[in-house]
This record gives C-alpha cells, sequence and structure tokens, in this order.
C-alpha cells in the first residue's frame, strides 16, 4: 500500500520531519524503520527531513506489513468489519486474544494472522481482552495504522462501552470507580493497592431484575482485569468471574462482553468507526427482555 501526502500551504512553517509527526502521526520508532529502507521518498528531493518544504511537494510512502511472529493457524474468525486500515473480530469466551505462555497457536490472534497473509498482510493487534471475556478485538493492517490508532488509546481517545451482568442491586444508578491496581503475587491477578497504576470506571445501570444488575461500562483507564476487579472491589463481582467473584453461578461464563468501540482515524477525513458487537445467547439466557434496551 502507497499513502501519499501533498504540502499544503499551512504547512510550509513545519520542517518534513515535523509534517510526518504532526500530519501522519508517525512516530519516531516507525519514522527511522521506514527511512532505514528506504520506504519515504521525497519529490522534489530533498537532503533532510529537517529541511522546509515548497508547497505542493510530495512525500510518497510504502506501507510494507513486517513480519510477524505469530503464528499462523487455521480457525474460526467472526468478522465484524473489515476495511484497508482495520479488522474487528468478535473474540467468543474462553479464547485467548494473543499467544502467551501455554497458549500459542489458539488464539484469536493466531487465527487473524492465517487470514490475513491470505491477503498478504500480517497481524498487528491493537486491544487485547481476557480470554474469558467476549467482544471486540482491532487489528490493524499494518504497523502504520497500528501506531495511528494505538496512540488514540493511549491518550484516551477511543470510547470503548462493555456490558455485564453483576450480582447485586446498585445503590446508585450510574457514578465512577476509581481505584489503583496492582499486580499480585498470585499468577495473573490483580489486586487493588495504594501502590497500584490509577485506575478510573465508568459504569451505569441499564437494569436490575432478582439480585443482579445489567451494567454499561467505560474503562477510562486500561489496566488488566480492571472493570472485574473494580466492580468485585464494591461489592459487585461480574456473574461467572471465577477469579475475583465470592457467588459461583453454575455453568454460566463470564458475563463480560466488549460491546462496541468508537473512534476517529483523521488519516482518512477524521473517518468515523463506530463498531458494535451483538451480546452472546448466553446473556440473553441469563437476562432476558432485561437487555432489550440494548436492541432498542
Amino acid at each position: 500500500m502507497k499513502l501519499i501526502y501533498v504540502v499544503k500551504k499551512e504547512d510550509l512553517n513545519m520542517t518534513y520531519k515535523q509534517i510526518l509527526q504532526k500530519r501522519l502521526s508517525f512516530s519516531s520508532t516507525l519514522m527511522s524503520r521506514l527511512k532505514a529502507h528506504g520506504q519515504i521518498r521525497f519529490i522534489p528531493p530533498i537532503y533532510s527531513i529537517h529541511q522546509y518544504p515548497q508547497e505542493n511537494a510530495v512525500i510518497e510512502i510504502d506501507l510494507i506489513s513486517y513480519k510477524s511472529n505469530i503464528v499462523a493457524v487455521e480457525g474460526s474468525i467472526d468478522i465484524l468489519y473489515e476495511d484497508n486500515f482495520f479488522l474487528f473480530v468478535n473474540k467468543p469466551s474462553g479464547l485467548p486474544s494473543h499467544p502467551s505462555k501455554g497458549h500459542y497457536f489458539d488464539t484469536i490472534a493466531n487465527y487473524v494472522e492465517y487470514y490475513l497473509n491470505s491477503k498478504n498482510l500480517t497481524t498487528h493487534i491493537v486491544n487485547r481482552l481476557d480470554k474469558d471475556t467476549s467482544g471486540i478485538v482491532l487489528f490493524a493492517k499494518n504497523s502504520y495504522f497500528h501506531s495511528i490508532v494505538s496512540y488514540e488509546f493511549e491518550k484516551r481517545r477511543v470510547d470503548k462501552t462493555y456490558i455485564a451482568i453483576v450480582h447485586g442491586i446498585l445503590p446508585k444508578k450510574s457514578g465512577f470507580i476509581e481505584k489503583p491496581i496492582k499486580r499480585s503475587q498470585h499468577g495473573i491477578k490483580r489486586e487493588i493497592h495504594q501502590d497500584g497504576y490509577f485506575a478510573s470506571t465508568y459504569y451505569e445501570v441499564i437494569d436490575s431484575f432478582g439480585n443482579f444488575s445489567v451494567l454499561k461500562l467505560k474503562p477510562i483507564t486500561g489496566r488488566t482485569h480492571q472493570l472485574r476487579i473494580h466492580l468485585a472491589s464494591i461489592g459487585y463481582p461480574i456473574v461467572g468471574d471465577c477469579i475475583y467473584g465470592e457467588e459461583k453461578t453454575q455453568n454460566t461464563p463470564l458475563l463480560l462482553h466488549a460491546y462496541s468501540i468508537r473512534f476517529n482515524f483523521k488519516l482518512i477525513n477524521n473517518k468515523v468507526y463506530d463498531i458494535t458487537s451483538p451480546l452472546p445467547y448466553y446473556f440473553h439466557e441469563f437476562a432476558g427482555k432485561h437487555l432489550e434496551i440494548l436492541c432498542s
């Protein structure tokens, strides 16, 4: 894929390097890599990226997919949306997002790598979900697009919504949970600890029934297990959470789903990606009509 940028009048007070960083969102690492491989050309030719351009000068970039270290494995993937830049996949509960110890060949990333290899592309995973969390996982189709959208995640400009069903009836209809999180000494667990990293979660009660509540969750930060440990810490663990939940609900998967993701992709005229993933059947089996507001 080739990216072509024509220098505009309003760019003339910037150097070529500044244009690459501010207009095209190149990180220093990616810029160096592309320069080293001769993948950036300037018309007319320049002697330094620190010089100032003339109007209508052209920057031409070859966007090559670098080889991934993820093993391609044939497997089923549920594609929610795909274009030349991104692939949004619906991950089922129980399937890891990315290879790790004990899961080198049976992850959604392995299956996406196989699918993208058929298009001469490689995997660049943007967000990861816990193995037991279902919902949207985003993949970029090369390292450049990955760099841009990862920066949006880092700056908290990506709107992520999760749906969860928890034990108990919350006294407030909405609010924030702000408690620091650190890694526990016990395996993969995290814990609330004053020495941990700041973490913030917004919650909103959609409905309640029996001794359960349906919540809409927006993680302001993105710590591992954040939603699960935050809700458990205030006494409302997610149904089916075998790590942080005190009450066990027989044969029920973790009722936490990455429901929607929304962000602007400024590279192509601020295109808005607004992707939704339908709730798994077992949410409806558990909560029935109490999820109807999500379908309206």
